[in-house]
């Protein structure tokens, strides 16, 4: 599980450090760096199976991802981690070329905790991250240098999934892809193939997946998989713009309790699709290490937050290595999470962003055993929240 996050340099961020939760929620206005922070996460968790050019994901080329007031043309991002019973500390330093889409690895260390001293790591190609060059060069020797921390930090972060649901896309027909199995591409485009690849791993698997959405939503009697003309689309294209081309495939058909006719997916409601795509994730035979999420709150009745938000810290539960981190601008999120949970993203006067967790503000401190947080967060505001409590305040009083 990542601990804290670094990140120097990059997009908003001049230098933030973020620490973690097993699950853990970004909130704040509009331009504070939430999504900068989730894109940052993004890429160093990419590095390990992609090339740099491909872990930084959108439309980029130049120095465009670098903090604006940054001279320099690099970006550093660092991880905390604990894996099983030790914890560790990981830098990438990337490089951005003054032409067109390229990054290359400027310097890359890996260090246990408990030791003073940080290993450089050797990147042959400096395209790729030397973690992504170890794991990908065969079997690994335990002897070599950069093996342990190969294992390390690739065990960590690989198989990230971000995820920015656009429901119009959860309703297509897809065409099968064997580059592309158990995932979504980052609009959500994608799930009817994600819910055929459990299906076809294990019956009994989707049959839980159904059971469960017919407990959320008890009008849904049945869901089933038709073939059917579909689209397909680029495998996980890093500058995440969905490109949909006509194919053969298999589309969502949902069956209501009014209704002897099956429904397609384009014709069930956003509510609807956004919560079977959540269950996709935690009936997926391997649950991605890192689950990031814009928003979960979009298209979403406030009363079925609490259902998605269920469904996530059961992920969390059921598989110990997922961590997942949201951001959200709905009080009615906040309110289903500790402050130790929650983290407050604000800019300063220079356009610097800056964080803190609600557990080490002063308003919540003061007024959690009257009000939720999400009515703290408000009543008070972003400003009154920053303010910090003393020093000698208990966290847990």
């Amino acid at each position: 599980m990542i601990t804290q996050v670094r990140v120097q340099n990059y997009k908003a961020l001049h230098d933030v450090t973020l620490d973690l939760t097993p699950i853990h929620v970004l909130v704040g206005p509009n331009d504070t760096g939430k999504t900068s922070l989730l894109d940052a996460i993004a890429a160093v968790c990419r590095s390990v199976d992609h090339a740099l050019a491909q872990a930084f994901t959108g439309s980029w080329e130049e120095r465009m991802l670098v903090w604006w007031r940054s001279q320099a043309l690099s970006t550093t991002l660092q991880i905390c981690a604990r894996l099983e019973d030790h914890t560790f500390e990981y830098a990438l330093e990337c490089e951005f070329k003054r032409k067109g889409r390229s990054v290359t690895v400027r310097r890359e260390t890996f260090r246990h905790l408990d030791e003073r001293k940080a290993e450089v790591l050797t990147s042959p190609d400096p395209r790729y991250s030397a973690i992504y060059q170890k794991w990908n060069s065969g079997a690994l020797d335990a002897n070599e240098p950069g093996a342990a921390a190969a294992v390390a930090v690739h065990s960590t972060l690989h198989g990230v999934q971000y995820y920015r649901w656009v429901p119009r896309l959860l309703g297509l027909p897809v065409a099968p892809d064997s580059k592309v199995r158990y995932r979504m591409e980052a609009s959500g485009f994608g799930l009817a193939r994600c819910l055929d690849d459990i299906l076809g791993y294990d019956e009994e698997r989707f049959k839980a997946l159904k059971e469960r959405l017919g407990r959320i939503f008890p009008e849904v009697k049945g869901v089933r998989l038709i073939a059917e003309p579909a689209y397909k689309a680029p495998a996980d294209a890093a500058e995440q713009v969905d490109i949909l081309a006509r194919a053969e495939g298999k589309g969502v058909y949902f069956r209501f309790a009014d209704t002897a006719a099956e429904v397609p997916a384009a014709q069930v409601s956003d509510g609807v699709l956004l919560v079977l795509a959540y269950l996709a994730i935690l009936y997926l035979p391997k649950p991605p290490r890192v689950l990031l999420v814009e928003e979960p709150e979009n298209g979403i009745h406030p009363k079925r937050l609490q259902d998605v938000l269920n469904i996530l810290r059961e992920l969390v539960a059921e598989q110990s290595q997922t961590q997942v981190i949201l951001t959200t601008h709905s009080p009615y999120v906040v309110d289903l999470f500790k402050p130790e949970e929650v983290t407050l993203c604000r800019k300063g006067s220079d356009g610097s962003i800056s964080v803190r967790r609600l557990s080490e503000s002063r308003a919540v401190r003061e007024q959690l055993d009257v009000f939720t947080l999400g009515e703290i967060w408000t009543g008070e505001g972003d400003d009154a929240l920053a303010e910090p409590a003393a020093s000698h305040e208990d966290p847990a009083a």
